[in-house]
């Protein structure tokens, strides 16, 4: 990553962020996607498929518990990670930046906090972040109560009432601290930018979680594969419309932020953000893969009773590979450290004007990749069909 920068003369190129600052942003990132994810694939897809009937009890206890677990620990390393990331926020009050060690301290990150409104806001930079820092606490500890075994009997409760909280606090950033500012291009800017952390947020912490929550195959029973087999299926549908809302946002983030194609190469920030797109462009390669062959392979392993396939497939062969998806996502979030600004600032262009045509191509690319994504779906159903049998063999009989 130094080395792209090295490329860029040091006048436009955006600084190189301190070692804290990368550990901190990516602890941070984390957490939030982790939250977000774990508790949305609960409430979408464990909690549906593990209410049905054909679940073997014992699985369904083993999956519950290790869901609750992971939620706390979710929770936890996220309600660390905020303070860490809050301080980096101190590091920088005033525009004056202070050493991270003494931003740490209490009495500075109540110093940033604390620091009265600009002339014509309503409401402080620092007011507002802590606001909002608040809520996500309240959101890590209400999953942090994960831990205690009482508490997990309350499991989508909890779940819910910590994704809200969540929400929320991210929601709380929309709200400008001066409306005289406020314009029709910011507040877009804000809503897609929010759409996009929360898509990434349901497929990257999804994934992430369905990959712990395969290695406790060995305590499940044999039937576990169709169980298994229903929750990929099931979260292959939600991971779809969120690799929707992230193409649709991402693309107007890229055009509100590149102003020319050659600019990916010309600066610091488009080459970062290019190294990016082709990190998540992986993510997305396998994912079809999954789609495309492991889904098919599953579904007529089940189709011929096979239960042994369907176990090796669902619990060994797909979280294998959506793994290196996840390892994608952790150099995604490294490369996230390294964006900051914007590449029409290093080319010295002004900010880009939200127009009619804008919203008309990107309502047009929404219907496209909705069809799209409805054939993606029907081709990986028609691979999963199995060929009608053969007719069985009249049977000779033995004299």
């Amino acid at each position: 990553m130094s080395f792209l920068l090295a490329q860029v003369p040091a006048a436009v190129a955006n600084p190189t962020p301190a070692l804290w600052r990368i550990v901190t942003k990516m602890a941070y990132f984390a957490g939030l996607i982790g939250t977000i994810g774990a508790t949305m694939l609960h409430l979408l897809v464990l909690r549906p498929v593990l209410k049905r009937q054909s679940v073997d009890e014992a699985d369904r206890a083993v999956l519950h518990r290790r869901t609750s677990l992971l939620l706390a620990v979710a929770g936890t390393w996220f309600l660390v990670a905020l303070y860490f990331q809050i301080a980096g926020k101190a590091a920088r009050v005033k525009g004056v930046e202070i050493p991270y060690g003494r931003a740490l301290q209490p009495g500075s990150i109540w110093t940033y906090v604390t620091v009265p409104a600009k002339k014509g806001e309503w409401l402080s930079t620092g007011a507002q972040t802590l606001t909002q820092y608040l809520l996500w606490a309240a959101s890590a500890i209400v999953l942090v109560l994960l831990w205690s075994p009482r508490v997990r009997a309350h499991l989508t409760a909890v779940a819910l009432t910590s994704l809200a909280l969540n929400f929320v606090a991210y929601q709380v950033t929309l709200l400008p601290t001066d409306f005289a500012k406020e314009t029709a291009d910011t507040f877009v800017d804000g809503l897609l930018d929010h759409t996009h952390v929360s898509a990434v947020s349901t497929w990257v912490g999804g994934i992430a979680a369905l990959v712990v929550l395969a290695t406790a195959r060995r305590r499940l029973t044999p039937r576990a594969g169709a169980t298994w087999a229903q929750i990929w299926t099931r979260f292959s549908t939600v991971a779809l419309c969120a690799v929707g809302c992230l193409l649709i946002s991402g693309l107007y983030l890229a055009w509100s932020l590149v102003g020319s194609p050659g600019e990916l190469f010309t600066t610091s920030f488009g080459r970062f953000l290019l190294v990016k797109v082709c990190l998540v462009a992986t993510m997305i390669a396998v994912g079809g893969l999954n789609e495309f062959v492991l889904m098919p392979r599953i579904a007529r392993a089940r189709a011929a009773g096979d239960e042994g396939s369907v176990f090796r497939l669902a619990l060994r062969v797909f979280p294998g590979l959506v793994t290196v998806e996840v390892v994608l996502a952790v150099g995604v979030l490294f490369v996230l450290s390294f964006l900051t600004g914007s590449a029409r600032a290093e080319a010295g262009e002004p900010d880009p004007t939200l127009s009619g045509g804008i919203v008309g191509i990107g309502v047009l690319l929404a219907v496209l990749l909705a069809i799209s994504f409805v054939t993606t779906a029907k081709v990986s159903e028609r691979l999963s069909r199995t060929a009608d049998p053969a007719p069985a063999r009249e049977a000779v009989p033995e004299y």
